[in-house]
């Protein structure tokens, strides 16, 4: 399984296991991935991501270059440097694997199991390479697959942002630990990995029909047609999995970007456009804490 770089990968992926939320706010029509909030004096400026992209998508909306023209400071989910150390990847592996001869064969039935190979068969995965690990590594490994047979391998915007940082000079900063983001693919599906590994093949398989659907709405920051065409269903089958991988990080995250505000430096803060729509998304929860939001 080497060629598949699962610790790239997965923290490529780990925001893609639910793309962006319905916004209830009239922001989400507005027409880029990128906001400008501010109160006072101070801003900063939020960017949606798509974590995977292909050739056709370059170049980026110029919301992303504005923003960066103006930022001291980029902020990232997470440390993309550290994810790619080999003791990074042995550490997701060892968590993300099962240990004592068990294997994901014993925790789901023999039709899903039936389904799962016929499923990453297609997609050139040997079916016998993923029983050792866990549902969250699953999903990579599949959807992995699944982007590289529609052509859509390439890095995203966060790694390119991290990369132009770095040419730049820029100072970068982070949300949460690249061990954080390891703890919740380890989650996923905990418990009930039958039913969940399932939901990864239904959801997985619906890429071909979504990419094209979801990039659009995203490059045009339609936020609701992105919920409609993704997230509503995880919301709504797997709400344990929702609070994990949104709220709860929202929550954690929130406290981080209100200190920022509150300094003269500018950050460009860049994450999963998932997390910055709903009611439980960054940009709502600014907005109902006084912050004004006005997308560039």
């Amino acid at each position: 399984m080497k060629r598949l770089a699962p610790a790239r990968w997965a923290m490529r992926l780990c925001a893609l296991v639910a793309l962006p939320l319905l916004i209830l706010l009239p922001l989400a029509h507005a027409g880029s991935p990128v906001w400008k909030i501010a109160k006072g004096n101070s801003h900063i400026y939020l960017g949606g991501t798509i974590h995977l992209l292909g050739q056709a998508d370059w170049p980026l909306p110029d919301a992303f270059d504005q923003a960066f023209g103006s930022a001291d400071i980029l902020v990232f989910e997470t440390d993309l440097a550290a994810t790619q150390t080999p003791e990074f990847g042995q550490k997701m592996m060892g968590q993300l694997t099962y240990s004592g001869g068990r294997s994901l064969k014993d925790r789901i039935r023999p039709a899903t199991f039936q389904a799962l190979g016929r499923f990453a068969k297609a997609r050139g995965l040997a079916p016998a390479d993923l029983t050792p690990f866990k549902p969250g590594l699953v999903m990579v490994f599949l959807t992995m697959a699944q982007m590289k047979q529609l052509g859509i391998a390439g890095k995203g915007v966060d790694e390119f942002y991290f990369e132009k940082a770095n040419e730049h000079h820029l100072p970068v900063r982070f949300l949460e630990s690249p061990t954080a983001q390891i703890r919740f693919l380890s989650d996923i599906g905990k418990k009930n990995e039958d039913e969940m590994i399932r939901y990864i093949i239904k959801d997985v398989g619906k890429l071909p029909g979504l990419v094209g659907r979801v990039k659009t709405a995203w490059r045009n920051g339609d936020l609701p047609t992105l919920y409609a065409a993704t997230t509503g269903p995880l919301k709504k089958d797997f709400p344990r999995l929702y609070r994990s991988l949104m709220v709860s990080r929202n929550t954690s995250w929130l406290p981080k970007i209100k200190e920022m505000l509150a300094t003269p430096a500018v950050e460009f803060i860049l994450v999963g456009a998932a997390h910055l729509a709903g009611n439980d998304g960054l940009i709502h929860r600014l907005a109902t804490a006084g912050y004004t939001a006005a997308n560039l």
